[in-house]
């Protein structure tokens, strides 16, 4: 399928899917219910105070936070939630591999003001709308300290209820921590197994002072849910 197809054709058949993203892939599994149950999480949490912007990252890279934060809009999208997906992984974009979108003209041509939103976003299963990362900057940093983020964020709050970010791993990338004080929320994914204990503190104490919600522990093994585990800092 070229990349005319894809851009004006919507992303809603499952076929264009990642298996990965489990929500809709296989809603019945015990992955897909792991999900909803974080999703859930997030529910409670937003009782206490506004939620509407979720940030995923990690400490280093391969951690799944992609995944999980496509899982997560996902949820909120089979829900009935006005959702939205933003890929702000310049480095490692993943999300329009995800859902099987078009990744040109994505959110680095909006900042950069080649585009506008409405020409960026793309439409995924159950009215989910995903932003693509698009091509890679010389400094995204730079994009994410600028107000044109700012205002693109204030835009999305103004169409959706629900708006999950996937930022890049915390500790290698600068402008990770810059996007990520933008959110109402930060969500820390953890690979079980993969990530030494000292990284995880690192990322975390990285975060002091921002919104941050609490970690994922994902890939489980067989014996639970691939993603199962939510720690919620009280």
């Amino acid at each position: 399928m070229d990349a005319k197809a894809l851009r004006s054709n919507p992303a809603d058949t499952l076929e264009l899917v990642d298996p990965r993203v489990v929500s809709l892939t296989d809603p019945s599994g015990a992955a897909a219910e792991q999900f909803r149950m974080l999703h859930l999480r997030l529910d409670r949490a937003r009782e206490n105070r506004p939620i509407s912007v979720v940030a995923l990252t990690s400490a280093v890279s391969g951690e799944g936070k992609s995944i999980t934060a496509a899982n997560l809009a996902a949820c909120a999208a089979r829900r009935g939630r006005r959702a939205a997906l933003v890929d702000c992984d310049f480095r490692r974009p993943a999300v329009a591999r995800l859902f099987g979108v078009d990744s040109s003209d994505g959110l680095s041509s909006l900042l950069a003001g080649k585009t506008k939103l409405a020409q960026s976003l793309r439409k995924g299963p159950f009215g989910l709308d995903i932003l693509p990362a698009g091509e890679n900057p010389e400094d995204p940093g730079s994009l994410f300290a600028g107000r044109s983020f700012t205002a693109l964020l204030e835009e999305l709050r103004g169409g959706h209820e629900e708006i999950y970010l996937d930022l890049p791993p915390i500790l290698p990338f600068a402008d990770a921590l810059v996007a990520a004080g933008t959110a109402d929320g930060v969500v820390v994914v953890v690979r079980n197994g993969g990530t030494p204990a000292e990284q995880v503190g690192e990322a975390v104490n990285a975060l002091a002072g921002l919104p941050l919600l609490g970690c994922v522990l994902t890939a489980c093994g067989e014996g639970a849910a691939a993603y199962r585990k939510y720690y919620a800092r009280k």
